[in-house]
């Protein structure tokens, strides 16, 4: 059992709670945090780790129980208090400002400046180089924030935060939209940092990275604390137990074992537009496509693309054997594919309208046959998705950027799937959802298959991939640089395939 690396905390949280009105958040949450040491902080959504996490970062003020920082009594009432303390927060739903370079991003609020007052532009985006270049992110600081993928935000804003030297790091889902090698350079850098004697909040759903870079772990369910221990002393089911109260069996749901002789669905021929060379897929009734790469291999250019938002300019497309042009989103949801975004915040969701708006969204037109939309037939097709789907929730009128990371992806799911799609287009489906949630995804999605909905299924995750696909081909700049067979499947197969061509220009199957 590995020891804390100090015998003098930095930080101790004994007995803190927390309550919105009646709804008691955080109970009796107890534990410690030495300077280079790595606390993993794992919970269901909805357990109460953003909330204890705002708490130490000035975004909130504890009811109860008490905090202590380098010995002294720590209450932080605003973030920039937090900063001041040396507490430095990246948050999974990122703030990048979208006008404003990387280089801008990194240093905002703390530009340097000459005796005019003038940001010394020069200076700054020099040191954003030296520092992104540090870290090991491969982002260019003069680059606007809006032309950045989620991933490369969440670099610039581990960037930002690192900037500052902080006595303590919290990284909240750091890794979620990362590829695989993205993933593993973000945890090399904590073990670098650590090493510095920073301490170190991470939260994280991937199990993996926990046994793999925690020094001790904390569990939360329903805001209280189910299990604290150090490394070695827990496993991956000792994790989930303490997180869903059980073991978790069959998180996968079982795939045919044979697709071969079910017709083709979806077929991409030679398609192609700036942002993407041509490339040619084929997915079957009821298969699931699985495509990996490494980060900006074309992934989202593709899903895109299948969406509407960045249309093919040429080759052609087949549904159920007839082609198919999709011009624009309405032209996909007319069609019949549905697409779940890789960042539900920025593309999937209204986030200050109610749950209830959000679900009905691409389904009104089915009460509205008047031209007046029914309320009730709205909230009685509402309150049917968050009872089929298991949306957990106060009320439909709630803000739905109120709800927890995977319920708001239930929220994304249920909309899109009230439509009855062809073609289901998902892009990094469970990125910051909990274990539990994300079976009850993997499920739904073994489901519609049985239906005969082809899926294609873009994710960073590798187990996902391996867990869900019947097929996996790898993207590399753009193009198909191979294709595994299920029986061939494996995390080394994966990577070999991303990280370079092998078959340039295959197809995914004989058509």
């Amino acid at each position: 059992m590995t020891a804390p690396p100090d015998a003098f905390p930095l930080l101790v949280v004994d007995g803190v709670s927390k309550a919105f009105g009646r709804n008691c958040v955080l109970k009796d949450v107890s534990f410690s945090l030495s300077s280079g040491e790595v606390l993993a902080l794992v919970g269901e959504n909805g357990a109460g780790k953003s909330t204890l996490m705002n708490i130490l970062s000035g975004g909130l003020v504890h009811d109860g129980g008490s905090i202590r920082l380098a010995g002294k009594a720590f209450s932080p009432a605003t973030p920039t208090e937090a900063n001041g303390a040396g507490i430095a927060i990246v948050h999974q739903e990122t703030t990048i400002l979208p006008d404003l370079t990387v280089a801008e991003n990194i240093f905002f609020g703390d530009e340097p400046r000459n005796a005019f007052g003038l940001i010394r532009q020069g200076e700054m985006h020099a040191h954003a180089a030296s520092l992104l270049s540090t870290l090991g992110f491969s982002i260019a600081p003069h680059r606007l924030g809006r032309d950045l993928s989620a991933a490369e935000r969440q670099m610039v804003e581990i960037a930002g935060a690192v900037r500052r030297s902080p006595r303590l790091l919290i990284l909240d889902e750091p890794t979620a939209s990362l590829s695989a090698a993205a993933a593993q350079s973000v945890l090399e850098l904590m073990a670098r940092l650590k090493a510095t004697g920073m301490a170190i909040v991470f939260i994280s759903h991937r199990l993996g990275e926990v046994l793999d870079s925690a020094d001790r772990v904390v569990v939360l369910k329903d805001g209280q604390m189910t299990l604290e221990a150090l490394r070695g002393a827990f496993d991956r089911n000792d994790l989930i137990q303490a997180m869903v109260g059980r073991t978790l069996d069959n998180v996968f749901p079982e795939r045919p074992a044979d697709l071969g002789s079910a017709p083709i669905r979806f077929a991409l021929e030679d398609c192609g537009n700036t942002t993407l060379p041509p490339i040619s897929i084929a997915v079957r009734r009821g298969e699931v496509l699985g495509v990996a790469g490494l980060e900006g291999q074309g992934q989202k250019p593709l899903a895109d693309a299948l969406c509407g938002l960045q249309p093919f300019t040429a080759g052609h497309m087949e549904l159920d054997g007839a082609r198919l042009r999709v011009p624009s989103p309405a032209a996909a949801i007319a069609a019949g594919i549905a697409s779940i975004p890789d960042d539900r915040r920025r593309d999937g969701l209204a986030l200050t309208l109610p749950i209830r708006h959000n679900l009905s969204l691409f389904s009104l037109r089915r009460s509205a046959g008047t031209g007046l939309l029914s309320i009730a037939s709205e909230e009685a097709f509402a309150e049917a998705s968050r009872q089929r789907y298991a949306i957990k929730a106060f009320s439909l009128d709630q803000p739905v950027g109120q709800l927890s990371g995977g319920n708001q992806q239930k929220v994304v799911f249920a909309r899109w799937l009230a439509n009855e799609p062809r073609l289901l287009v998902l892009h990094e489906p469970t990125k910051g959802v909990d274990v539990q949630t994300k079976s009850e995804i993997y499920h739904l999605i073994g489901k519609l298959t049985e239906r005969g909905v082809a899926v294609l299924l873009i994710s960073s995750d590798l187990i996902e991939l391996i867990g869900l696909s019947d097929r996996i081909v790898t993207l590399y700049e753009g193009r198909i640089s191979g294709e595994i067979a299920r029986s061939d499947f494996s995390e080394e197969a994966i990577m070999h395939l991303a990280s370079g061509p092998v078959a340039q220009g295959a197809e995914a199957v004989d058509a």
